[in-house]
């Protein structure tokens, strides 16, 4: 009879390699893969989580979320801030119910519309608008509703406040400059110790996209196509350039992870810094990257998402015209992807970790909730569908092996639900399935189960994940059966 040789595939940690030949991945590399969480190094996989409507009914008649805020005053009382349209609305200690504090401020309504908010001298701030004509800046300070800002300070497309002044850069008529007020006063931009700068030359004809404060000490300000670095300890703050034709798109397609600042790139990649040298990324996900519609790579959303088994680097684009998210594991430095979960027009991640997003739909929603298998930001019933596929096996590559016979799968149980597995041979996917329950049939937390596979071929591809808006996976192994490479059969005596 013929005595199968194993193939253990027990580490995911290549992650998305989509860009690649699906007849040349290593095991451990996915030729597509959606909504997965990768264990910590790359020991299985298992499907995100939901998420869930934070605000208990849509804002502002369902318009675009622009900007999201906290304020957290002296006396410990804290609000949730938030632009929705043309509107301004707040929310105490994150409550779910909003109140329309607008007052006589304007804001102009407008998906790319979006705002940064910062919070200084016990009230928050914010500054947005147009790319080409911002609003004049509007503070809160925690209760009644939203004043213009007022004194001198310009009406500028981005803002931050760090070594206690507040730094605001494009402007309609100064769209490469940067602008900081005096010490202790987000109001005075004209006072002694205030002032401005041009970065980089005028005749570049670039605008200032983004800016990233590095710390207390350096500031990097990108443009479109070059980055300059900053020096920020003390006033006039020169500044430096760092990198001739590398710059960032937009002033949210810049996240710093704990010193390290990663950003999109005109060419649609993925670079970072930490103020000295450059690091580029591996081109494994270069087709989901260049699939991004071009004319809205400006307004790429990035922000770190981070959970008990997983740290995550999010970047949402629009992909024919719907938004998904193109994923960097931090700790598995690999690529994922998912396709669901992530309409959304902007997000914020606060200081305590936790993460807001602002839907397309006058909904706040928060990601990878406890419990919950079905995202409330797509249409009912929000079915997560999480999968991984494999690339196309061969007796050439390393696992010397044809005609697969036979997988089992190494899981949790769950009360309920199925893996599914579609499978096929030589370039023909997906011609055959099964399905292996997650229920267990004792006590057990762990379960091993396995189905014989029919068809055969030299090339071999599965598919494994699940489908469900009730429940979640979690695969830790899989286990491929073929006959050895080269082995002839031997009749039972």
């Amino acid at each position: 009879m013929d005595k199968k040789k194993p193939v253990p595939i027990s580490n995911f940690g290549g992650g998305y390699c989509g860009n690649l030949s699906a007849d040349a991945l290593e095991l451990n590399q996915a030729n597509d893969l959606d909504n997965i969480v990768l264990k910590p190094g790359g020991l299985g996989f298992r499907s995100r989580l939901g998420n869930a409507k934070h605000n208990s009914s849509a804002l502002n008649s369902g318009a675009n979320i622009q900007g999201l805020g906290y304020l957290l005053k002296g006396d410990g009382t804290n609000f949730l801030v938030t632009v929705c349209g043309n509107k301004f609305f707040t929310a105490a200690s994150f409550g779910t119910t909003f109140t329309d504090s607008t007052g006589s401020v304007t804001i102009t309504t407008g998906a790319n519309n979006k705002w940064d908010f910062l919070t200084f001298n016990d009230a928050i701030i914010g500054f947005g608008g147009s790319t080409t004509a911002p609003n004049a800046p509007i503070t809160w300070s925690g209760s009644g509703n939203a004043t213009a800002l007022g004194g001198t300070a310009p009406s500028a497309y981005g803002a931050f406040s760090t070594n206690n002044r507040v730094f605001a850069y494009r402007t309609a008529a100064a769209p490469s400059s940067i602008f900081w007020s005096i010490i202790g006063g987000a109001t005075d931009f004209a006072g002694a110790g205030s002032g401005s700068a041009t970065i980089g030359s005028l005749s570049d004809n670039q605008k200032i996209t983004a800016t990233m404060v590095i710390s207390t000490n350096y500031l990097l300000v990108f443009k479109e196509n070059s980055t300059y670095q900053m020096v920020i300890s003390s006033s006039p703050f020169p500044s430096y350039t760092l990198f001739d034709n590398i710059g960032c798109v937009g002033k949210r397609a810049v996240v710093n992870v704990d010193g390290t600042v990663y950003f999109i790139t005109a060419d649609k990649r993925m670079q970072s810094t930490t103020g000295e040298a450059l690091q580029e990324y591996p081109n494994q996900a270069d087709d989901l990257w260049n699939a991004v519609d071009g004319s809205t790579l400006e307004y790429t959303e990035g922000f770190r998402q981070k959970g008990s088994d997983y740290d995550w680097l999010v970047w949402i684009v629009t992909i024919s015209s719907v938004k998904r998210a193109i994923i960097w594991d931090l700790r598995n430095k690999c690529w994922l992807r998912a396709t669901t979960g992530y309409k959304m027009n902007t997000v914020m991640r606060f200081d305590n970790g936790s993460v807001y997003m602002g839907g397309t739909d006058g909904f706040i929603y928060t990601p990878a909730v406890a419990a919950t298998y079905a995202d409330a930001s797509e249409t009912s019933p929000g079915t997560i569908a999480a999968y991984w596929r494999g690339g196309w096996m061969n007796p050439g590559g390393a696992e010397q092996v044809t005609q697969i016979g036979k997988m089992t799968a190494n899981y949790l149980t769950r009360a309920s639900g199925s893996i599914s597995v579609n499978y096929g041979f030589d370039f023909l996917p997906d011609t055959k399935s099964f399905t292996l329950s997650q229920v267990a049939t004792s006590s057990e937390l762990i379960t091993s189960r396995s189905s014989v596979l029919t068809g055969r071929g030299n090339f071999f591809q599965f598919k494994a994940g699940l489908s469900s808006s009730t429940i979640d996976m979690e695969i830790h192994s899989l286990t491929l059966y073929g006959k050895a490479y080269g082995q002839k059969r031997i009749s039972a005596s």
